[in-house]
Parts: C-alpha cells; sequence; structure tokens
C-alpha cells in the first residue's frame, strides 16, 4: 500500500517535473528555428504583386508618408 507521505511528495513535486520536461521539451524543438530559417537577404516585396526583388529593381511610391515598393512591372501600371 501506498502511505499518504508519498502521494503528498508525489503530488508536491510533480509540477515542478512537468513544468521542467516543457520547459526541456521547448528548448530542444526551439533551439534550430534560427539556423533552419534562411535570410531572406535585401530584397523588397513588391506591395501589389508581391514580387520579391533587389532594391535596385524596384520602385519606391510614398504613400500618405509611407514608402511603398513595386516591381517594374507594377510601377509602370501605378
Amino acid at each position: 500500500m501506498i502511505s499518504s507521505q508519498a502521494i503528498n511528495e508525489f503530488f508536491a513535486w510533480a509540477p515542478f517535473v512537468v513544468l521542467a520536461v516543457i520547459l526541456v521539451v521547448a528548448y530542444v524543438w526551439t533551439r534550430g528555428e534560427k539556423q533552419l530559417a534562411a535570410p531572406i537577404g535585401k530584397t523588397y516585396s513588391c506591395a501589389r504583386c508581391g514580387r520579391r526583388g533587389v532594391r535596385e529593381h524596384m520602385v519606391p511610391v510614398t504613400v500618405e508618408g509611407a514608402v511603398v515598393w513595386y516591381c517594374g512591372r507594377c510601377a509602370h501600371a501605378h
């Protein structure tokens, strides 16, 4: 038979053990994400079609104080 002191100690330590397991799993699960994500680099996304391009191939347009970038094709249509 299990003593009441053993049950009390189990329930006293269980939350800490579960928290430690969750933290370890979360750490192991997320520690490599930064290494796997490839940087996009210095590219800009077209505000109309979403095409990405380097700064030299994009056309900046100021709209209400904000700079919006368009690709060459969408800038001519704008």
